[in-house]
């Protein structure tokens, strides 16, 4: 190496080194982005755009530095306060639930719909995406319908019961009041750690894959709420009439009260034996006017308020005029399928999940519709089989946060729809179908962000496409 070459290489800092930076972006994802003097990208975890900020690094990775805010020297004239007793100071790094905490809400939203433009010209190629206004909230708290909490032990031996440290898998937070969800809520989860503690009940420890005590989850549709324990082997059982007959009387919400034992090596809470304790299997949601029969494993947009809006967003972009043929790609309990249903001929929706598949049916009959049909099996093998004996108009898509599996981008692209309606939950990865659907001779017509989940770098999207 020469001398003009040793002078070009760039010095990267090393764990724990601590640096000066100002924050001038975010990252998706949530990370605050700085640059040092020489141009190296630094993603500070609990800085917002406007922070000179000290920050001490935590992981080198190729291309890029990771560090950690320690001490804000000039704050942004848009952080705030947190609000939430377990965020963990102005640079937060406690709980994981939700890390913008300190960062004013209409500056939240202003970057998420930043990101999604970026992630579409970027990625996509569209040098002026169709992008419209995003929609936030009016009030950013107490959002979510659903809300699963981890049991864990406190080096004093105290059981709690909460969310994941901020990057950890095995490492809880004990809360005392989410603000993502209600006071009533609250005082459930709260009840139900007492309980256990009262009675020496031992969380599971995943590492070692022992203890008794996994998730308690809470689900709720209106006033009504669903209550699920979730332990490791069956040695609750002799405790489990007494938590019906303790929090029954005193949370009279209580519609649903289930016990799942699972032995299962992951942390995933509702898996495993299901018994019911109280009440129904299930709770009973309203959407559009429409029931719908949820269970404690089926997956609904966990903001109502905003999952109505999206709705009408995605009944909007559909364009339906009453003659169409439509697919509803990942659909569920079938939610999207049955709003579709009010404007198309007929709607046919493909799920994988067969106890989602199970009670979507329900939901049909509960709601007298005869005009949709749902057809279990991975969508990429389904749709292509599908699609190829009825063409489609339209086809609305709902998909993970992977995005489309390739063999379901192609049988899309295959089947030729008029019009494709998207639902994405991750920009990166609408932006990369985006432009293979570009490439295959559709046009990028229409996309609005819903934000979904404020005060987290989540960001929820509907787009729409056109064949040219």
């Amino acid at each position: 190496m020469n001398e003009n070459e040793t002078s070009a290489v760039v010095r990267r800092p090393k764990p724990g080194e601590e640096l000066k930076l100002r924050v001038d972006g975010l990252a998706f994802g949530g990370a605050g982005v700085a640059r040092t003097e020489t141009g190296l990208v630094i993603f500070v975890f609990g800085g917002v755009p406007g922070d000179e900020l000290t920050a001490y690094v935590t992981k080198r990775r190729k291309g890029f530095i990771e560090a950690r805010a320690q001490s804000i020297e000039t704050p942004s004239p848009d952080r705030i306060t947190p609000e939430c007793a377990h965020f963990g100071g102005p640079c937060g790094g406690l709980c994981g639930g939700c890390k913008w905490q300190n960062y004013r809400y209409s500056k939240q939203i202003e970057w998420k719909a930043q990101q999604v433009r970026d992630c579409l010209q970027r990625i996509a190629g569209i040098s002026d995406p169709p992008l419209e206004p995003i929609l936030g909230m009016d009030h950013p708290w107490e959002y979510r319908n659903k809300m699963e909490y981890t049991f864990s032990t406190e080096s004093d031996g105290r059981l709690i019961l909460g969310l994941h440290r901020s990057g950890s898998f095995d490492r809880i937070v004990g809360l005392e009041r989410c603000l993502l969800q209600t006071q009533r809520s609250n005082e459930l989860r709260n009840a139900a750690r007492d309980f256990c503690a009262e009675r020496s009940l031992t969380s599971h420890v995943i590492r070692k894959h022992e203890g008794l005590l996994r998730n308690f989850v809470i689900r709720s549709s209106g006033d009504d709420i669903m209550a699920c324990i979730s332990t490791h082997g069956d040695e609750f059982a002799k405790y489990a009439p007494e938590l019906t007959a303790d929090l029954s009387p005193a949370f009279p919400e209580i519609k649903s009260l289930l016990w799942y034992i699972s032995s299962a090596l992951h942390s995933v809470a509702i898996e495993g034996s299901e018994r019911l304790l109280a009440g129904e299997n299930h709770l009973i949601d309203t959407v559009h006017d429409m029931k719908l029969k949820v269970s404690a494993a089926s997956f609904m947009q966990t903001n109502p308020t905003q999952c109505a809006l999206l709705y009408e967003i995605l009944l909007d972009y559909a364009g339906l005029e009453g003659d169409e043929l439509v697919y509803d790609l990942y659909t569920g309990m079938a939610p999207i399928a049955m709003l579709l249903s009010r404007r198309a001929r007929r709607v046919i929706g493909i799920e994988s999940n067969p106890n989602a598949i199970a009670d979507g049916r329900e939901n049909l009959i509960v709601n007298g519709i005869e005009n949709v049909e749902l057809v279990g099996g991975e969508v990429e093998k389904t749709f292509a089989a599908q699609s190829a004996r009825n063409k489609p108009d339209l086809v609305v898509l709902d998909p993970p946060r992977i995005g489309l599996h390739k063999n379901a981008l192609s049988a899309l692209i295959t089947s030729r729809p008029r019009r494709i309606a998207y639902v994405s939950c991750n920009p990166a990865t609408l932006a990369r179908d985006a432009a293979a659907l570009i490439e295959a001779g559709y046009t990028l017509s229409r996309a609005r962000p819903v934000d979904m989940f404020p005060h987290t770098a989540h960001i929820e999207c509907v787009a729409r496409f056109d064949l040219i």
